[in-house]
């Protein structure tokens, strides 16, 4: 799975903001918000054949950046289309649940925990 930023408190005043959490530069951001936004745009679904308009400034940053949005579960390609999906708050959530296990097995007294 991609690496994310992950803070204790997350400034999400816009949709924009989650992706400074997932993206390294603000290139890589606006990239990734001229593919979301392109998606939305055209009702949810893209023909994987029309990707040059998400090209932003150069196809190289295109393909790292929907690479990244795919593996994070925010765009998945299905049937030659690209749709906006819910997998990265799937993910999220298990490693959370995943998490509070850990938490509540310690409280409870398990001491046999490793990372």
């Amino acid at each position: 799975m991609t690496k994310i930023e992950i803070v204790r408190r997350p400034s999400l005043i816009s949709p924009r903001h989650l992706l400074r959490y997932i993206f390294f530069t603000e290139m890589q951001v606006e990239q990734a918000a001229k593919i979301l936004n392109e998606i939305v745009k055209a009702d949810g679904v893209i023909p994987d054949s029309d990707w040059q308009q998400f090209v932003y400034t150069s196809r190289g940053l295109y393909v790292k950046v929907m690479r990244k949005l795919r593996d994070v579960g925010l765009v998945e390609k299905r049937m030659g289309e690209y749709r906006l999906i819910k997998g990265f708050s799937s993910a999220l959530e298990k490693m959370a649940k995943y998490w509070a296990d850990i938490v509540s097995s310690f409280n409870e007294g398990d001491r046999s925990i490793s990372f």
